[in-house]
Order: C-alpha cells, then sequence, then structure tokens
C-alpha cells in the first residue's frame, strides 16, 4: 500500500502532466486553420469591413470611435459583460417554446452586431495605436487596427479571448447606443 507522501506525489504528478498533454492532443474531426490563414482571414475581413465603414460613414465612424475614447472602460465591459449575458439570457429564453421564436432574430441581431463592432473596436485600437505614435491617419489607424486583430486571432490557445477583448470596444458601443436609441 504506497504511503500518503506517495499518492500526493502522484497526484501532483498527474496534475501536473496531465493539462499539458489534453492541451497538445488535436480534436477529431475538427478542422483547424493555420495561423498564417486565421490572420489572413480575421485582418482581412476587419480591413474590409473597416474600409467599408470608414468610406460609408466617415462622420459616424469618427463619432463612434470618438465615444469609445470618451469613457473606454464603461464601453468594454458593456461589449463583454453584455455579450455574454445576451447569449446567456437568449439561451434561456430559447428554452421556453415561446422564447425560440425570439430567440432566433436575437441571436441573428447580436451577430449583426458582432459582425459590425469588430471591425469598429479593431479600428478603434488602431487609431489608440496610432494616436501614441502621433500618426494623424484613418487608414493607417484601420491598417493597424486590422493586424492587431489577425495577430491576435492567430495566437492558438487565447486568439479567441484576445480577440473578444479587442471587439469588445465596437460591440459595447454598438450595444449602448441600440440602448440609447430604444429608450429615447
Amino acid at each position: 500500500m504506497p504511503s500518503t507522501s506517495q499518492r500526493l506525489a502522484t497526484a501532483a504528478v498527474a496534475l501536473a502532466v496531465l493539462p499539458g498533454v489534453a492541451a497538445a492532443q488535436q480534436p477529431t474531426g475538427q478542422v483547424t486553420l493555420s495561423p498564417l490563414a486565421q490572420f489572413a482571414a480575421a485582418g482581412g475581413y476587419s480591413l474590409l469591413v473597416g474600409a467599408l465603414l470608414l468610406a460609408a460613414a466617415p462622420a459616424w465612424t469618427r463619432n463612434a470611435v470618438e465615444d469609445i475614447f470618451d469613457d473606454p472602460g464603461v464601453v468594454v465591459a458593456v461589449g463583454t459583460l453584455g455579450y455574454l449575458a445576451i447569449i446567456v439570457g437568449l439561451v434561456l429564453l430559447a428554452l421556453t417554446l415561446v422564447g425560440l421564436v425570439v430567440t432566433i432574430p436575437g441571436l441573428l441581431a447580436l451577430f449583426v452586431v458582432a459582425l459590425v463592432g469588430t471591425p469598429l473596436g479593431a479600428y478603434a485600437v488602431g487609431r489608440w495605436l496610432t494616436g501614441v505614435g502621433d500618426v494623424d491617419n484613418r487608414w493607417a489607424a484601420l491598417a493597424v487596427g486590422a493586424v492587431v486583430v489577425g495577430a491576435v486571432s492567430a495566437v492558438p490557445v487565447v486568439g479567441d479571448l484576445l480577440n473578444a477583448l479587442v471587439a469588445s470596444p465596437g460591440i459595447g458601443l454598438l450595444l449602448l447606443r441600440g440602448k440609447a436609441s430604444l429608450l429615447d
């Protein structure tokens, strides 16, 4: 019979080694993209949609980023926590038959908010980074933001979390503006 110290040592080794082994396993049946492809897809998407935003609505985009800079903590918190709360609320609402009718359009609306909010957040991050370097060019800011989104998307383990953090200012701003327009 092993002693208590041997059991503790075995448990410690198992706790130290097994998470690394589990993380190294490739999931079966799941297609993964190379980091370069993830960089190109995420950065390219942010660059394309951000360019459409800047070309179609330059004043709105400039005002939106200024609103983000006015209170970045609140906007990021609303973007992160609000997005998660809406998803959880819609999933719980979907458990009822009546709620299912509301959940599907709600998820589609949230998807559109994320599609527009992510490049807006990338542009805001790019504006902040280029502002630190005294560069006042909206296209350069968009390019820098797209590179940041692409770079954080290519990080293997925490890329999705970092991408959500970069996107949260844009998503938070859209949620706050949507709330304000509903209350008016």
